[in-house]
């Protein structure tokens, strides 16, 4: 089969610019940034939390842990990470410190915003 190539005229083809909404950016960009987001207090918060239940910062190696959350993500979505937080607070309220450490984990694969704000609210609250 022939492969043939016309560049459009111009550098833009009329149907492609009316396609592209100028509003919206077309370049990917990682908003986790390079540097730590957490500030001093919201890290040592977490710190403390994990040291105290014994959490390491990142698991983010674990094969386990990252195949059980790609698991989770497949049964519940992008909502995944909020039914991970849901049950390390059920557990966290069940007392359950080792099934609450697993979820944040969990929670933390998908999003780790979202984990670190929890490991912040439990740390509080203890």
């Amino acid at each position: 089969m022939t492969i043939r190539f016309s560049a459009a005229y111009g550098g833009k083809s009329p149907a492609i610019v009316r396609a592209l909404c100028p509003s919206a950016p077309l370049g990917a960009v990682n908003d986790n940034g390079c540097r730590p987001i957490l500030g001093g207090s919201a890290r040592r918060a977490i710190a403390a939390y994990s040291e105290q239940m014994h959490l390491p910062m990142q698991a983010a190696n674990d094969q386990r842990m990252l195949t059980e959350a790609l698991r989770h993500f497949a049964r519940h979505g992008l909502s995944a990470a909020a039914h991970a937080r849901e049950n390390a607070e059920a557990a966290k309220a069940a007392s359950d410190e080792e099934a609450c450490r697993w979820w944040i984990s969990i929670c933390r694969q998908l999003d780790r915003r979202m984990a670190d704000a929890l490991a912040r609210k439990i740390a509080r609250h203890g």
